[in-house]
């Protein structure tokens, strides 16, 4: 099964987004008890990337309606809400006269290669309050997620490109025991995790570890075929009929150049608040 990445597009008109998306990581981290920042804070902040996140499903209105008022009282609207991606929330921000759109993926379960790389629930230990008031998965969590996700092509050969932009190697560094916390969920593939890891740090790949965490991976998803099959109808299907998904997956969250057009046509089946979120009518 081909697996999707994004593809990364420079933005020729970012700058440093920290104060703009500050402020929405310390809210979240005060109105959704299981909310969290799993990857990527570091490049948003530099205005070249998104925010991954992790919550409960029972906090996803609340984060909605954060994410909503956060754009329209910083005049970075509307907003649209996209729930295509299976078990996703996906939120983004359409600012005129940027380039790309601003977006928030959140998540309670995360796949890789077929198989639950993670749930909410397994972050918990790994959890850290970063120094700018947002909570945060420790370095080195971070980093073997990003090895596995952005730096590991199929058949376990490395993607040297994205383990550069992705900062993975300074992660791993970082952080061993939040390595090691991280791999400690890849069950039997756990020491071949940690010895990919180490390789990766030093700057060099381990082949064989990798494939066997890989292998480990696809097995145990085969053994989940719904869930297997679920993602496989999305993979054929979804980013072909929803406009949301193709932007962030294929075309680096570039905006159109017919915004508005553009706008009018997710407001078919997506949410688009045009600025704050109604007072009284929490989203379903």
């Amino acid at each position: 099964m081909h697996t999707e990445q994004k593809v990364i597009v420079p933005d020729p008109d970012h700058t440093d987004r920290t104060a703009l998306w500050l402020p929405l990581l310390q809210q979240l981290t005060d109105v959704a008890p299981s909310w969290l920042v799993w990857k990527n804070a570091e490049s948003a902040f530099s205005g070249v990337g998104d925010i991954d996140a992790a919550a409960a499903a029972a906090d996803w209105p609340v984060i909605e309606r954060t994410f909503v008022d956060w754009a329209a009282e910083h005049g970075v609207g509307p907003t649209v809400v996209c729930r295509h991606i299976p078990g996703g929330l996906n939120l983004i921000a359409v600012p005129d006269g940027l380039t790309t759109f601003l977006e928030m993926g959140t998540k309670a379960r995360r796949f890789w290669r077929g198989s639950t790389l993670f749930v909410l629930e397994d972050l918990e230990s790994m959890l850290v309050m970063d120094p700018r008031g947002f909570r945060r998965l420790r370095p080195g969590a971070e980093g073997l997620f990003k090895l596995l996700l952005n730096g590991t092509r199929r058949s376990g050969r490395p993607d040297l490109a994205a383990l550069e932009a992705k900062g993975v190697r300074e992660l791993l560094q970082a952080d061993p025991d939040g390595v090691r916390q991280a791999a400690a969920l890849l069950g039997p593939a756990s020491h071949a995790a940690v010895v990919g890891a180490r390789h990766a740090a030093a700057g060099g790949w381990s082949w064989p570890a990798m494939l066997a965490v890989e292998g480990w991976a696809t097995m145990r998803g085969l053994a989940d075929p719904r869930s297997w099959l679920a993602r496989l109808r999305f993979r054929l299907r979804g980013r072909a009929t929803c406009p949301v998904v193709e932007a962030i997956l294929g075309q680096g969250r570039r905006i159109p150049s017919d915004r508005e057009g553009w706008i009018r046509e997710l407001s078919v089946d997506h949410l688009v608040y045009p600025g704050a979120f109604p007072t009284g009518t929490p989203p379903d």
